[in-house]
């Protein structure tokens, strides 16, 4: 089967005369090249998907460096997998693999890789409809490569292994399976189900490391629809390894729904507003919703977040629920201001939708409040007379509060309110 015309078709020209050249350097090595993997499953069902992965049979840092140099692209090396990244002039990023095969020790083990061909290569993927390739050489441009009937379940919409150990060697694969079957509206086929329930049983995820937990709920959070995910993942069992006391409710499915109703509106307005917000940290704080702050301490460890990711973790158990006590109130700009300045946006807008009583306060203070600029600072005080120190935080806070409540409306009468409320401050 050859879909050069489907490629044609489905593909930018910018991308199809990528997997050309891609190709024209292959045959030049003598190497074999192939696009491989969620490439290829989306080009089939038709989805859009710029995330290009090419396997070489041969030497693949080779492959990468011959082919960066003939684009005037940079090119980043692992000699451990034999994997390069290759960035093009234009910024955009291609995955170049030596055709390998892999051997795991022990179950949820990082595999050893040696080199293989593409059979071998397809082999070690998670799924069936992940383990399809299309060949770029020249003479068989477009061709499919499909050994274990990956096309056949992307008709029938089945996520399926490849192998009754699959879930053994890699545990995580059983997120992904929860993930690719709730993006595309598959079905875990019904022998691959079984292989996970026994794997949950056997407590095969016991050796995964906290960070490829993390990598796997990261993903699930950046998915359009998470709490899809998040209700098989407590089907399965598999929740709890990620959040020790989620369980599905309705205020859980409230809080994503609204969610999903807040980032849309964000999404509409961001541009005028410059500040540019994590999807994935709003989902992931929406699903450690129901942890306290020790807890989510904890978790934090446990996946190893970012300092940003636990610092908005924990501010969402403490600071805000006072906040947004403080905020029902008031409506006085300046304290609206106080109480939000100091949380991450992506903190505030899951506070949109999990306080939905103070939401209008806090898209004012994200959409008008947090960009208003100081109309004086600390040189203006040194030139007024005032002694550098502690009070310059007081003169401008006291003076910044005014201004946002309407109290001066230019800097000259900001001017004059330092002079007529901090008089007896400055040097003589």
């Amino acid at each position: 089967m050859n879909y050069k015309s489907l490629m044609q078709s489905r593909l930018t020209d910018e991308i199809y005369e990528l997997l050309n050249s891609i190709g024209k350097t292959g045959d030049d090595m003598s190497y074999h090249v192939f696009v491989v993997g969620g490439f290829v499953r989306d080009l089939i069902i038709g989805k859009p998907n710029l995330d290009v992965d090419i396997i070489v049979e041969g030497d693949g840092i080779a492959f990468a460096k011959a082919y960066g140099t003939l684009i005037n692209g940079c090119v980043k090396s692992h000699d451990r997998f034999g994997t390069a990244l290759v960035t093009l002039p234009n910024g955009f990023k291609l995955d170049i693999a030596t055709a390998r095969t892999e051997i795991y020790k022990y179950p949820g083990a990082l595999p050893d890789v040696s080199p293989g061909n593409i059979k071998d290569d397809l082999r070690r993927r998670d799924f069936t409809i992940n383990a399809i390739a299309i060949e770029l050489n020249a003479e068989k441009f477009g061709e499919i490569v499909d050994f274990f009937n990956g096309i056949s379940d992307l008709q029938n919409k089945h996520i399926r292994v490849l192998h009754d150990l699959s879930f053994i060697d890699d545990p995580t694969r059983m997120f992904r399976a929860i993930r690719f079957e709730q993006r595309f509206g598959f079905s875990i086929e019904a022998h691959t189900q079984k292989l996970m329930e026994e794997a949950i049983r056997g407590n095969s995820l016991k050796n995964i490391t906290g960070q490829r937990l993390r990598n796997e709920i990261l993903l699930i959070s950046n998915e359009e629809k998470p709490l899809l995910s998040i209700h098989r993942l407590s089907q399965f069992n598999l929740a709890k390894y990620i959040n020790p006391v989620v369980h599905t409710s309705h205020d859980l499915d409230d809080l994503f729904h609204n969610i999903e109703e807040i980032v849309i509106w964000w999404k509409s307005v961001e541009s005028s507003f410059n500040i540019k917000v994590d999807k994935i940290l709003i989902n992931l704080l929406a699903f450690l919703d129901q942890l306290d702050v020790n807890q989510a301490v904890d978790i934090s460890r446990k996946l190893v977040l970012t300092n940003m990711y636990a610092e908005a973790l924990k501010s969402s158990k403490t600071e805000l629920s006072d906040s947004i006590n403080r905020l029902k109130a008031t409506d006085k700009p300046s304290l609206i201001y106080k109480n939000l300045k100091q949380f991450y946006p992506e903190v505030l807008l899951y506070s949109m939708a999990k306080f939905r009583e103070t939401k209008d306060k806090v898209s004012y203070y994200l959409t008008q409040l947090r960009n208003i600029k100081h109309w004086v600072n600390g040189n203006d005080l040194k030139k007024l007379g005032y002694p550098e120190g502690p009070l310059y935080a007081q003169i401008l806070d006291k003076t910044f509060s005014a201004q946002l409540d309407g109290l001066i409306t230019d800097k000259s009468e900001a001017i004059n309110f330092i002079k007529n409320n901090f008089s007896n401050f400055k040097q003589v």
